[in-house]
């Protein structure tokens, strides 16, 4: 599913609440687990060979703090991946890419 074209549907249902969570996830073939990372990994997220779009959440740090690096996955999943395939995500916190996805709100 090529979320470029739907991601302000995506968006939108997040924010309307109208429709559950994980319904919503499903539509847009997200699959999200919460996992046992280590402290310095927040979240990663990857395409599965189905392209389906897999987002591990680290399930040892707050519930604000799961919210802010969800919307940031997020961000990569709407915007990133549809356009530069994969990226190894290793020591790019200062990349443009990941400054722009730290800034990326839902509300």
């Amino acid at each position: 599913m090529n979320l470029s074209i739907l991601d302000k549907q995506l968006i939108l249902s997040l924010i309307d609440e109208s429709i559950p969570f994980h319904d919503v996830m499903n539509t847009f073939d997200i699959r999200i687990s919460i996992g046992n990372l280590t402290p310095e990994v927040y979240a990663f997220v990857y395409v599965s060979r189905k392209v389906r779009y897999h987002l591990v959440i680290n399930g040892n740090i707050n519930a604000k703090t799961q919210y802010r690096v969800f919307c940031h996955e997020i961000k990569h999943i709407i915007y990133d991946l549809p356009t530069i395939g994969y990226v190894v995500g290793l020591d790019m916190q200062r990349t443009t890419i990941e400054e722009a996805a730290d800034l990326f709100k839902l509300a």
